[in-house]
């Protein structure tokens, strides 16, 4: 049997590690156009869901369709800022590169700000109000004015303006009052809408439904799972069409019970089946087979558990500095009793791990007294802690 082409790696044909392209946005179609509907009309959105399945990557999606509309777009990971200016620098960045065509116009505001002079590309009306904003040293106030840049250009511009904050939540490390101060300057905002999201869905969820919290009821909740019962929003169909279609390009045939295979063992989390779908394509491509066997597939699943196994070593590391969470994990995991109570296990601390479980988006109920982890391959991960090394 000829052997098949060596043509890409399987990480940029299944996509993996980063932002997804348009085309590999599986099953998304529908809540995109809804969520550019909704943000043209200026509703605020709140979109919270555990890491990993696709959150940021649709919205850029969305924001990309939103320019094509006329809007101007921003998009500021959160988690990344150190400070209110930090912060507050990202946003406006965000904002005004439509307008100047410079990834970091403040450095270039900042620069003018002190004496220097315009480069050729750069006009001073395009970067007038990042240098009004450079030249602001208090910290709080140059946050405030940050914060009121997105009106201001929607009133000269006469546009929509959307703005995204990615990892919402983690804001708060930033001031002891800062949802105060952010919702205090983003509410008479007309011209502006807004996206929140978030991983720890909780936390999320809380700010925005709690009544005592600044930003109750400021956004409405669009959840990327669906009406039908779909746990990450994706029809089991969309994903069999999908990844029938890429191997197919490539020569490969899968038959549709080996893809309900792959989609029970990944539970149809989207980075986790691009993941071991990767991870087939590479094996059938090194084997140079082009019809999927059950071992392959088997193979193929092992593989993507290896590489997946740093990040959740990482996150058991993490239950694990809190008294009790790891083994009300395992029992998770194993489908065990959760609420028998026992000296080693006393039933608050197991649903004080249980809530603290599901504010971070690790778990989720599924009946009286029965909960499952989001992530089928995680509790796969769970139940093999106990051998002695992860299945070869």
């Amino acid at each position: 049997m000829p052997r098949l082409p060596r043509l890409e790696a399987p990480g940029k044909y299944f996509p993996l590690g980063g932002p997804v392209p348009p085309e590999d946005l599986v099953g998304r179609e529908r809540y995109i156009q809804a969520s550019v509907e909704r943000l043209l009309d200026g509703q605020n959105l709140l979109v919270a869901g555990p890491r990993r399945i696709g959150k940021t990557s649709v919205m850029f999606e969305v924001l990309r369709r939103l320019r094509k509309k006329g809007a101007n777009t921003a998009y500021v990971d959160v988690l990344g800022a150190t400070s209110l200016r930090g912060l507050g620098e990202r946003l406006a960045d965000s904002l005004l590169q439509q307008q100047t065509g410079l990834a970091r116009t403040m450095e270039h505001a900042k620069a003018v700000a002190s004496g220097a002079k315009l480069t050729a590309k750069v006009r001073y009306e395009h970067i007038e109000l990042a240098i009004e904003l450079a030249r602001e040293q208090n910290e709080l106030k140059f946050f405030e004015a940050a914060l009121e840049l997105p009106q201001t250009l929607a009133s000269r511009a006469k546009r929509r303006v959307v703005v995204t904050f990615d990892e919402f939540q983690a804001a708060s490390r930033l001031h002891p009052r800062i949802f105060d101060i952010m919702r205090a300057r983003l509410q008479p905002q007309r011209a502006v809408a807004y996206v929140f999201l978030g991983s720890e869905a909780g936390l999320l969820e809380a700010l925005f439904t709690t009544k005592s919290e600044p930003f109750y009821r400021f956004a409405v909740a669009h959840d990327l799972a669906d009406p039908t019962g779909h746990r990450f929003g994706i029809d089991p169909e969309d994903w069999h069409l999908y990844i029938r279609k890429k191997l197919g390009a490539r020569g490969i045939t899968m038959s549709e019970a080996l893809v309900d295979d792959l989609l029970d063992r990944t539970g149809g989390h989207p980075q986790d089946t691009m993941q071991v779908s990767a991870e087939l394509y590479y094996f059938m491509r090194d084997a140079g087979v082009r019809t999927v066997t059950t071992q392959l597939l088997a193979l193929a699943y092992e593989q993507a558990l290896r590489e997946l196994e740093r990040a959740f070593a990482l996150i058991w590391a993490d239950l694990g500095k809190q008294k009790y969470q790891q083994a009300v994990a395992k029992r998770v995991g194993r489908s065990e009793v959760l609420f028998q109570s026992t000296a080693e296990l006393p039933r608050i601390e197991v649903l004080r791990a249980l809530d603290a479980m599901r504010a971070r988006g690790l778990v989720l109920r599924v009946g009286r007294g029965r909960y499952e982890f989001v992530e089928p391959m995680f509790a796969d991960y769970v139940r093999r802690l106990d051998s002695a090394m992860m299945a070869p």
